[in-house]
């Protein structure tokens, strides 16, 4: 299992065992980098890591790397041989992840791309199986480069600069995969939604707007995000705001605030520009 009901569940040195996997798989990678950018828990991370406004940081156990399918040639035939050099392998349950152990922990590394056609579901590039994933793309053409400082496999420590998914192709991905036509409706992805706003180095403002501008970029997967925030977002009492709330598990009135900022954040995320 790479994903926990509540943050508590997550072990403190998960999230630096991540970077692990980052900062070990991404060399690897150098002759794809300009294909490559950094999605999911850990993209949450560098984009809001020095302003949390107060909420926990994110967590994950998990690396997604987002890859363009116009990237498919020969060279992506090495990436899965790579990645079993590092030792990663397949995980059993699901094909088209990869799973090594690290500081005693399962961690997972996940390939995804945009193709065009299948909004759901895998895609081949070459010999890696990708999820199929709307609006990877502009995650591919919104790129922030993000120092990462730690510790490779092997002990070594490291300093690279990594594009990471900036905050409005981040949001329209966080909100297909909590209420989207394969949204898995899991408390942390409702939860990274809202740091992801309240957490943006430039403001909330400029957070929402980004995610506005992907109503004009022909982003694939911003009509599912929009439905996702009208169906699960609205309300307190909608899925969205009481299952962030149960991820932190605080206090009754830490909850409530939890449930009226996202509920907040989601009618200025729908506002018409």
């Amino acid at each position: 299992m790479s994903k926990f009901d509540h943050f508590q569940q997550y072990p403190a040195r998960g999230l630096a065992a991540a970077e692990s996997v980052l900062l070990t798989v991404w060399p690897t990678l150098t002759r794809h980098h300009d294909d490559i950018v950094l999605i999911g828990g850990l993209a949450v991370h560098y984009l809001t890591r020095a302003h949390t406004k107060g909420w926990p940081g994110a967590v994950t156990m998990d690396v997604d790397l987002g890859i363009s399918l116009a990237a498919d040639d020969d060279r992506y035939g090495n990436i899965l041989d790579d990645m079993r050099g590092l030792g990663f392998a397949n995980d059993p349950e699901i094909p088209n992840r990869l799973v090594r152990e690290v500081d005693g922990l399962r961690m997972y590394l996940d390939f995804m791309t945009d193709s065009g056609k299948t909004l759901t579901g895998t895609a081949r590039v070459s010999d890696v199986i990708t999820s199929s994933v709307p609006g990877l793309n502009r995650a591919l053409c919104e790129r922030r480069m993000v120092a990462v400082e730690g510790l490779d496999f092997y002990g070594a420590k490291k300093c690279l600069e990594i594009p990471v998914c900036d905050v409005g192709p981040l949001l329209v991905l966080k909100l297909n995969a909590f209420g989207g036509p394969r949204g898995r409706r899991h408390p942390k992805d409702a939860y990274d939604i809202l740091l992801s706003v309240t957490g943006y180095p430039e403001g909330a403002a400029k957070a929402i707007q980004a995610f506005q501008q992907e109503a004009n970029r022909d982003n694939p997967g911003y009509q599912f995000a929009i439905d996702a925030l009208k169906n699960d977002f609205s309300a307190t009492d909608a899925d969205g705001p009481i299952r962030a709330a149960e991820f932190l598990r605080g206090t009754e009135t830490e909850s409530q605030r939890v449930k009226e900022e996202l509920v907040t954040m989601a009618k200025f995320l729908l506002m018409v520009r």
